[in-house]
C-alpha cells in the first residue's frame, strides 16, 4: 500500500511538472473569434462600397436610385408669347429691309436721271439741239407705259443705235448699265429701278424734262424724281 501511495505521489509530481513546463502557444496560433469577425466585417464593408460605387457611377438615366424629375416643357402661353415676339421682330426687319430697298432705288433713279440730263447736254453741245420728242408731257399721262415712244427716241439719239447690243452708227453719249435698258422692244428704251420707262419731253430748244414716277402710276407727282425742282 505504501508503495502504491509512493508511486501515485511520483505520478502526481510528474503531471505537475509536465503541466508547469508545457509551452504556451503564441497568440497568432490561437483561435481568435474577434479577429475572424473583424476580417469578415471588412470584407463585407468592401463589397458594400463596391456596390455603392457601381450604383452611383451609373448614368442618371439608368440609375434606379436617382430621383426622377419632371421633363421641362414650354406652356402654351409661353409658346404664344415667343411666336408673337418673333412676328414683331420679323415685321420690323422686313419693314427696315423694304425701306432700305426703296432708299436705294430712289438714289439710283436720281443718279440715272442726272446721267441722262448730262448726256442730253453733251448731245446739245455737238448738235445745237436736244433729242426731240413732244408727244408726252408730265401732265398728259401718269402711266409709265405711255412714255415708251419718247424713251425710244431718247435712247436712239444718245446711244447711236436702236439696240444696246448693236454697234453705234453715230456718237454714243451715254454708257448705261444693262439694268437701265429695256431690251424686249426695238428700239430699246431706258427704264428706272422699278422697271418703268423714264419720261422724256423736249422740243429741241429748251432743256428736256426727264422724270421717273418712282414706282407710282396714279399721278403722285410729289414722289416723282425729276430734273426740275418739285414744288
Amino acid at each position: 500500500m505504501n508503495e502504491l501511495l509512493f508511486a501515485f505521489g511520483n505520478f502526481c509530481d510528474e503531471v505537475m511538472f509536465i503541466a508547469m513546463t508545457k509551452p504556451i502557444l503564441a497568440s497568432f496560433h490561437q483561435k481568435n473569434p474577434r479577429r475572424r469577425t473583424l476580417a469578415s466585417d471588412l470584407r463585407l464593408q468592401s463589397k458594400i462600397q463596391n456596390q455603392e460605387s457601381k450604383i452611383f457611377n451609373t448614368p442618371l438615366s439608368l440609375n434606379p436610385l436617382t430621383p426622377r424629375r419632371p421633363t421641362a416643357a414650354f406652356t402654351l402661353i409661353e409658346l404664344l408669347a415667343v411666336i408673337t415676339i418673333i412676328g414683331i421682330l420679323a415685321g420690323l426687319t422686313l419693314g427696315a429691309a423694304g425701306a432700305v430697298r426703296r432708299h436705294g432705288a430712289t438714289s439710283t433713279a436720281k443718279a440715272e436721271v442726272a446721267a441722262l440730263q448730262a448726256a442730253c447736254d453733251r448731245f446739245y453741245a455737238d448738235n445745237n439741239t436736244y433729242p426731240v420728242n413732244t408727244n408726252v408731257s408730265p401732265t398728259s399721262s401718269f402711266a409709265p407705259t405711255a412714255y415708251t415712244p419718247a424713251g425710244q427716241a431718247l435712247f436712239t439719239n444718245l446711244i447711236g443705235s436702236a439696240n444696246l447690243s448693236a454697234a453705234p452708227t453715230s456718237k454714243r453719249y451715254l454708257e448705261p448699265k444693262p439694268a437701265m435698258v429695256f431690251t424686249n422692244t426695238s428700239p430699246n428704251h431706258f427704264i428706272d429701278p422699278w422697271g418703268y420707262a423714264y419720261g422724256y419731253n423736249s422740243d429741241g430748244t429748251y432743256a428736256p424734262l426727264i422724270w421717273s414716277t418712282a414706282g407710282t402710276t396714279k399721278g403722285e407727282t410729289n414722289k416723282w424724281i425729276t430734273t426740275w425742282p418739285k414744288m
